[in-house]
């Protein structure tokens, strides 16, 4: 599993192509923990506890909430389209994505031409 400890601060991959193949490799680890806690989720709210259920390391506790969200769409037009009501902010996100397997990383403009590299000796 790649773990930032996997990467010492000194050994850290610096090229741009070897961050990328860890964070992708990061991200990928991440989606399957995600999809694994999301059934354990349901599994334990389907359960329906009356009470915390206690592990060997772990209790967990389901809390119920409620959550008041406005509705945009609700609000009369001149407060919807008045930009003083509006605050903007920046943000990056790195997306990754696979790369795709079989297929030459730049396409030849032309297959039949190429150029012969002889030594003379």
């Amino acid at each position: 599993m790649s773990r930032i400890e996997s990467f010492p601060a000194t050994a850290r991959p610096a090229a741009p192509i070897a961050l990328a193949d860890a964070l992708g490799a990061i991200r990928a680890q991440i989606k399957a923990l995600k999809a694994c806690e999301a059934e354990l989720r349901r599994a334990l709210i389907e359960a329906r506890p009356n009470a915390a259920v206690e592990g060997e390391a772990y209790t967990v506790t389901l809390r119920h909430s409620t959550r008041r969200v406005l509705d945009k769409s609700r609000l009369p037009a001149y407060i919807r389209d008045d930009p003083a009501f509006y605050r903007e902010s920046r943000s990056t996100t790195v997306v990754t994505r696979p790369v795709r397997q079989n297929q030459p990383a730049v396409q030849p403009e032309d297959e039949d031409e190429f150029d012969v590299i002889e030594r003379f000796a």
